[in-house]
């Protein structure tokens, strides 16, 4: 008897069937090392941002506080007795900087209350504060926000915006609607002195920040016209919330 040959497509179904199972695993090893390789690289630049991040922290903390002992020091010179308000405004300005800025992001309500604080010490030193004013629109409540974000601009317009008599012109306005934030301010250009160790660290330090922390979900617009500088940033905020 002659024995019957099995059909062909049952000879090369083991074969196929083990180059298939050699496949596969190729895949998902290569897939699997692919991925490692991603994880890596986001960890990577996750560390490399809050590093970044930490180090325009640290440029700009001592910036404000060599600033505001400035101001307190010009008022203990003329003797004023403005000096226990300027310190116990000092104070809560330290207090956020020290227990707040360390977290990722906080409080909408904090930030502008350190922003306000800032504004009522630079008051205290200077001759004339008829047009210097802060108006916020919109729920600030249950917002989050990055920490020091808005105070580099408000710095340099009191700085740029005060003259020699002592007297400024800074116009700030918050609105936030929805998840929109706009934060706008206006200076006179009336100190045209130019600090060759410090102009322009604030500005570049906050468009460092603002490229890591909002790639692609902010609008920075800066103009000047009739002697008078504008700043208008807009923030996504649902995009910052924690």
């Amino acid at each position: 008897m002659h024995r019957r040959e099995q059909p062909f497509f049952f000879k090369i179904v083991p074969s196929v069937f083990y180059i298939l199972i050699i496949a596969i695993s190729t895949i998902i090893k290569t897939l699997s090392e692919f991925y490692n390789d991603q994880q890596n690289t986001l960890i990577a630049e996750s560390q490399r941002t809050a590093t970044e991040l930490n180090y325009l922290r640290t440029q700009t903390n001592p910036h404000f506080l060599f600033n505001s002992l400035n101001s307190i020091y010009s008022l203990a010179h003329k003797k004023s007795d403005l000096v226990p308000d300027a310190i116990v405004t000092l104070s809560e300005m330290m207090r956020y900087m020290l227990y707040e800025t360390d977290n990722k992001y906080v409080l909408l309500e904090k930030e502008i209350d350190y922003i306000k604080n800032y504004i009522e010490l630079q008051k205290l030193r200077l001759n004339n504060i008829e047009n210097i004013s802060i108006n916020i629109h919109g729920n600030t409540k249950d917002k989050f926000i990055e920490p020091m974000l808005l105070i580099s601009f408000i710095e340099n317009a009191f700085k740029y915006g005060t003259d020699y008599k002592g007297a400024a012109y800074v116009k700030i306005v918050i609105t936030i609607e929805e998840n929109v934030f706009s934060f706008w301010i206006e200076n006179k250009i009336e100190n045209n002195k130019k600090d060759p160790e410090n102009s322009g660290i604030g500005l570049a330090n906050i468009k460092n920040r603002l490229n890591l922390l909002y790639p692609n979900t902010h609008q920075l617009d800066l103009k000047t016209k009739d002697s008078k500088y504008t700043v208008h940033l807009t923030l996504q905020l649902d995009q910052i919330q924690s």
